[in-house]
């Protein structure tokens, strides 16, 4: 059963867009990629954390350019992940939501044909993912805010629907960051 939510999500997704150097710069300006850890991205992954008990939570920016995911926020990983604060895309599912824009809920990894071939299930212990698109200031994907688990689980449908409202007050960050700049430059 789908929630009426992630059907509305899915709805009023936007026309999907490949990677450009225009994409580059902007996550650049607004200091999604290279830059240390944020606290008004970690509020996120941490309620993201307590309120679905999950023990992994991303704000995951997905940089084709560089082929990697980088972190803006991160609660959960260990070792190298957690000081790089990135991933190769072979390690990578938030690129699925990026790329098609809309939610991807994933109950037992190793099983499902979409991401069975990951690295991330090998390397990170990823077994269950919910992951929601967040948006840049227009519109575009940019990333996921992502739950991830290292057993198999079943999203409940307010999981799915807190996900959302969550992954829209990331977006709404990213664009009040940009309309910051904005102001600044004029």
């Amino acid at each position: 059963m789908q929630p009426f939510k992630l059907m509305a999500a899915i709805k009023a997704q936007q026309p999907i867009v490949g990677y450009t150097p225009q994409v580059d710069r902007i996550l650049v300006m607004l200091g999604l990629v290279d830059t240390p850890a944020d606290a008004a991205f970690d509020k996120f992954t941490r309620l993201v954390v307590s309120s679905l008990h999950v023990p992994v939570s991303l704000v995951s920016i997905v940089d084709e350019g560089r082929d990697r995911q980088f972190f803006k926020s991160q609660i959960g990983l260990k070792g190298h992940w957690a000081d790089e604060r990135s991933t190769p895309l072979s390690h990578s599912f938030c690129q699925f939501v990026k790329r098609d824009n809309r939610p991807l809920i994933i109950e037992h990894a190793p099983d499902d044909a979409r991401v069975c071939d990951n690295l991330a299930i090998r390397d990170l212990s990823v077994k269950s993912y919910l992951g929601v698109p967040i948006h840049g200031p227009d519109g575009q994907a940019l990333g996921a805010l992502a739950a991830i688990h290292s057993e198999r689980r079943h999203w409940q449908e307010g999981e799915v629907d807190l996900m959302i409202d969550l992954a829209s007050c990331v977006t709404d960050q990213i664009k009040l960051r940009y309309s910051l700049i904005q102001m600044t430059i004029f």
